[in-house]
């Protein structure tokens, strides 16, 4: 679970325990049907049902917050590198078995098979395109439950003060009542601005850190079609990665062919 995931909880409880005894006018099954059913019926009507139906595995997704094996991929880039160098492509064609990760193995494969610089590129840059148009997609459906919630918010807030001021017979109750009529704007502002926004933020910084991740791979698949040595390769992870990570370009040296150096990646959910 991620910090921010404990942090949101702590501020909800600390919220709800400072709202004291009157806590139990916060909940109005009136309201949460008017929000969550409406702001879901809009978006279902945006988009695909089946892109609306994967929300709770891409909200999962979003709060384990997976990390990137980049240790596993620099070492898989090392190793290759190495092989093609010292065995030439019949070396590659027997290290192609021990590489997971499918974009990275369909790249070696290009070189294997003898495309060229320009047919790899091309074909590569299709996949990241559309890898992009996905990671796209799911993000603007949170993105569109957010701007949903609030304006289903206000009408649920709007239906209830219809009904109040159809009934004003009593007066001493109008009070709670308008109270209790603003409970739907209140799910709708925390449900955009404390769950969903959020979530569609984590997603793009997700699908960034994928996305970098991937263009160095296919810088480094062409360098090594090009016959750059291994030490060039090295270098170029040692430019493409951030200051945080170059020292795996070390640590991975002379490592390449541990069973480690899977170059799995953890966020295939945001590409489907």
């Amino acid at each position: 679970m991620s910090f921010g995931v404990v942090v949101l909880a702590l501020f909800v409880l600390a919220m709800l325990a400072m709202q004291g005894p009157s806590v139990s006018g916060l909940w109005s099954s009136h309201a949460a049907v008017v929000v969550i059913g409406g702001t879901f019926t809009a978006t279902l009507l945006s988009f695909p049902t089946k892109q609306v139906l994967r929300i709770p595995r891409l909200i999962i997704e979003a709060i384990r917050s997976p990390k990137l094996e980049v240790t596993s991929i620099v070492a898989t880039l090392i190793r290759v590198s190495d092989r093609l160098r010292s065995g030439g492509v019949n070396a590659l064609h027997a290290e192609l078995k021990n590489v997971k990760d499918p974009f990275l193995k369909r790249g070696l494969q290009y070189i294997a098979e003898g495309f060229d610089s320009k047919e790899i590129t091309d074909l590569l840059e299709a996949e990241m395109i559309g890898i992009r148009g996905r990671h796209r997609n799911n993000i603007n459906v949170f993105e569109t439950l957010g701007g949903y919630a609030p304006t289903l918010g206000i009408m649920g807030t709007v239906m209830s003060m219809v009904a109040i001021m159809g009934n004003l017979d009593n007066p001493e109750a109008l009070g709670p009542e308008i109270g209790h009529a603003m409970v739907a704007t209140l799910y709708g502002v925390a449900s955009a601005n404390l769950l969903f926004l959020p979530l569609a933020t984590k997603l793009k910084k997700l699908s960034e850190e994928e996305l970098r991740l991937r263009w160095i791979m296919i810088e480094i698949v062409l360098a090594m079609h090009g016959g750059a040595s291994p030490r060039t390769i090295r270098e170029r992870l040692k430019a493409s990665l951030p200051p945080e990570t170059r020292k795996l370009i070390q640590d991975s040296k002379g490592k390449g062919g541990k069973k480690g150096g899977t170059g799995r990646l953890e966020t295939a959910t945001l590409q489907e």
